[in-house]
C-alpha cells in the first residue's frame, strides 16, 4: 500500500487543483486562454504531481546529479513556490494587456467618431 506524507498530499491536492483549474479555464474558453499556456500548466503541474507522488524518483535523481538527500526537499519546495509566482506573474500581465487593449480600442473608436462628426 501506499503510505503518503501530509506534504505528499498537500502538494498533491494542490497540484491536482492547478490541473484541474486549468482545464475548466481552457473549456470554457476564458480569456487568454490558449492551446500553449494549457499544455505549460498541465505539463509543469504534472511533473509536480508526479513527483510529489513517487519522491524516490526525485530522490534518486538528485543523488545521480550529486545532490544531497535533504537538500531535495529543498529544492522541490522552492520550484513549486516559484512556479506558483510564476502563473501568477503570467495572470496579471495577461490583464494588464487586455487592459491596454481594451483602452486603445475604446480610444481609436472615439477617435473615429470625433472624425466622423467633424466631416
Amino acid at each position: 500500500m501506499l503510505e503518503l506524507s501530509i506534504t505528499q498530499i498537500a502538494i498533491s491536492l494542490f497540484a491536482t487543483l492547478f490541473i484541474v483549474n486549468s482545464i475548466f479555464k481552457f473549456t470554457a474558453r476564458k480569456r487568454g486562454q490558449t492551446v500553449f499556456r494549457l499544455f505549460f500548466n498541465l505539463t509543469i503541474w504534472s511533473v509536480i504531481l508526479f513527483f510529489a507522488l513517487s519522491p524516490e524518483i526525485a530522490h534518486s535523481l538528485s543523488q545521480k546529479l550529486g545532490f544531497g538527500d535533504n537538500l531535495n526537499t529543498f529544492i522541490f519546495i522552492g520550484f513549486v513556490v516559484v512556479f506558483v509566482v510564476l502563473f501568477k506573474i503570467i495572470n496579471i500581465l495577461d490583464r494588464i494587456e487586455r487592459n491596454v487593449s481594451e483602452i486603445v480600442r475604446k480610444e481609436a473608436l472615439e477617435k473615429i467618431a470625433n472624425l466622423k462628426i467633424n466631416s
